[in-house]
């Protein structure tokens, strides 16, 4: 699922994102390792519409996976909450667990063994 760019507009807005409207991929260039935690608190404490709850979902992912690589490890105590937001919501984000899991056999994100047992 691809947001609309208003979801992300706003989206961006609300957790004071520095989006200006030209991002070609908006859940990689605005992931931030840093605001995981805030970006999980942010996902519980409001009532987001279903677009939001997929595009924030995107964020979290790729700022794990930020998170991941910068830090050269394959999990910390994160991993359950965001795997337990992909689980609860399984159907809503299956094509974005299908695309962080990438089918073929290389790991090609280093979140990817990680999504794989979503």
């Amino acid at each position: 699922m691809i947001p609309k760019k208003e979801t992300i507009a706003a989206l961006s807005k609300k957790l004071s994102l520095p989006y200006t409207g030209t991002e070609q991929d908006w859940d990689i260039e605005m992931a931030d390792s840093n605001r995981i935690n805030e970006f999980i608190d942010f996902y519980h404490q409001y009532g987001l519409a279903f677009e939001e709850r997929g595009a924030l979902m995107s964020l979290i992912i790729a700022s794990y996976d930020d998170f991941l690589n910068e830090n050269n490890i394959e999990v910390d105590f994160r991993w359950d909450i965001i795997k337990a937001m992909l689980a609860k919501d399984r159907i809503q984000f299956l094509e974005l667990i299908n695309y962080w899991s990438q089918s073929n056999e290389a790991d090609i994100f280093m979140i990817t063994p990680l999504m794989r047992t979503v």
